[in-house]
């Protein structure tokens, strides 16, 4: 459905995925022609590049248009492992509890933000929610989802008059109309330059690309940062949780790290990590057992109807996915799917066809072909560091209880 020459289109559902009511960003936009047009102008910006070191055989990983991408990565990992180092470790009877998922979303955010604009929001050097953006983000998507998900509130809430009942505005001090007001002073800063389209981020590719206009780069780089660090923290958070309370796991994972030599850098490299057969275990099980978004994404069929498993389908009807149920299917994963286990991966290795089948079924967390996620790659490049980084540390955090996010270290 998702493939580069299907027929099928996107359905009402993305409409609800608007962050202001009278634009459309690349998720939210159901126009084929339009879709695969800015498609191509946002894809430069947030793919990577691996340079070759002359007289070495280290690669460097970097943006096709954002210098030093995995420096940028490496500085604010580092600020997350200082913030944990300094502001929680527990001495004695001194207990203080960290709310893990917090500071993953603050590493994630602190990333995107200066990836997109040069500049940090600055969430771990303060260690703070600043502007409320987490807080008022829990409160939105929920509600943009269910928006999405019921066929006629998705056309009423098309209306633009309606739509702005209840989407983000750019004069909220806090939340999600603070960061429309944020990224909208921050493009008028960078249009009113000489050299507005020659900055190495991603705002500058953009604008390079044919993005032009004030307010599409406003749009676009809201969507860049919300889907840039929310769901790429959901991951995060999972996967560290799923790795600190399971003794066998963080074990086999605690060997390879100790095993592996990264050099005199304080922070693992892409290339190294790439090559480490566990944690890459780690990393695919850890987005499989909780997909970060788990909306429907529905899909219309085409016109002419559609034949699927021997059934007819048809034209015109929206066809979504339940990302659990495919992450989870027991023909796929095997009886066990419901547990956390990545030797699943290293066992299937062995098996060319079933890993294949695994590989692709994951593959639909981020999405296919002319649909699938942008920023995959750099999704991918700050798992491979944090995992490794991070375990080590988080392994003394003991959960205060089974009910919430906070842990003691």
């Amino acid at each position: 459905m998702s493939s580069a020459r299907s027929p099928y289109t996107r359905a009402d559902w993305y409409a609800g995925q608007k962050f202001e009511a009278d634009h459309d960003n690349l998720f939210s936009n159901t126009d084929e022609k339009t879709h695969v047009r800015r498609r191509a102008q946002m894809m430069i910006g947030v793919s990577l590049l691996v340079l070759q070191n002359q007289g070495s055989n280290k690669s460097q990983y970097s943006g096709k248009e954002i210098d030093n991408l995995e420096a940028i990565i490496d500085k604010h990992l580092l600020e997350l492992i200082d913030l944990i180092k300094w502001n929680y470790l527990s001495v004695g009877s001194e207990l203080k509890p960290m709310d893990l998922a917090r500071k993953s979303a603050f590493f994630t955010m602190d990333v995107i933000t200066e990836l997109a604009f040069g500049h940090s929001w600055g969430c771990l050097p303060r260690d703070e929610d600043v502007g409320s953006w987490f807080e008022s983000n829990e409160k939105m998507l929920p509600r943009g989802i269910m928006f999405s998900s019921i066929p006629w509130l998705a056309k009423v809430f098309l209306i633009p008059a309606i739509g702005r009942l209840f989407l983000p505005s750019e004069t909220e001090a806090v939340g999600s109309g603070r960061l429309i007001k944020v990224l909208k002073d921050a493009v008028d800063k960078r249009f009113a330059t000489e050299d507005y389209d020659q900055k190495s981020d991603i705002m500058g590719s953009f604008i390079r690309h044919g993005i032009t206009s004030k307010q599409e780069a406003v749009t676009e780089a809201s969507l860049a940062i919300v889907a840039g660090s929310d769901t790429t923290a959901t991951t995060i958070r999972t996967t560290l949780l799923y790795i600190i309370t399971n003794p066998l796991v963080y074990k086999k994972l605690q060997y390879e790290i100790d095993c592996t030599d990264i050099g005199i850098a304080p922070v693992i490299s892409d290339a190294i990590a790439k090559r480490l057969p566990y944690l890459q275990a780690v990393i695919k099980e850890g987005a499989r057992i909780l997909p970060p978004a788990s909306g429907l994404l529905s899909k219309k069929t085409p016109p002419q109807g559609d034949t699927i498993n021997g059934i007819f389908v048809p034209g015109g009807i929206d066809i979504g996915q339940c990302a659990w149920g495919l992450q989870r299917s027991k023909a796929v994963y095997g009886e066990d799917a419901m547990m956390f286990r990545p030797e699943r991966w290293l066992e299937a290795e062995k098996y060319p066809e079933r890993l294949e089948m695994m590989e692709r079924s994951l593959g639909l967390v981020w999405g296919h072909g002319k649909y699938s996620c942008p920023g995959k790659a750099i999704a991918w490049l700050e798992f491979n560091k944090v995992y490794f980084q991070v375990s080590d540390l988080l392994m003394i955090c003991k959960p205060q209880n089974n009910f919430t996010n906070e842990y003691s270290c």
